[in-house]
């Protein structure tokens, strides 16, 4: 715990310990040897793929506006 003594009052703050605070702590209190923790400050590696995304349109490409046609297997009875 820290404290900051201003000319308003005493503000005390709480700081969480490091994981290296805490595994030293550990190894002198003798509650784990050295190989133990170097296990617990290395780092958690697990590599996860993350499939990229899948755009089922192209992007608006102003220089080549998209076309579209339209046809009809019922003759002119559309414009009418």
């Amino acid at each position: 715990m820290t404290t900051s003594t201003t000319s308003t009052g005493t503000t005390e703050y709480i700081i969480k310990p490091t994981k290296a605070q805490i595994v030293q702590r550990l190894l002198e209190q003798n509650h784990i040897n050295a190989e133990e923790a170097v296990i617990l400050l290395m780092t958690d590696r697990e590599y996860v793929t993350v499939p990229s995304p899948v755009y089922p349109y192209k992007p608006f490409n102003p220089t080549h506006p998209p076309y579209y046609y339209m046809t009809s297997t019922m003759g002119d009875s559309l414009t009418n």
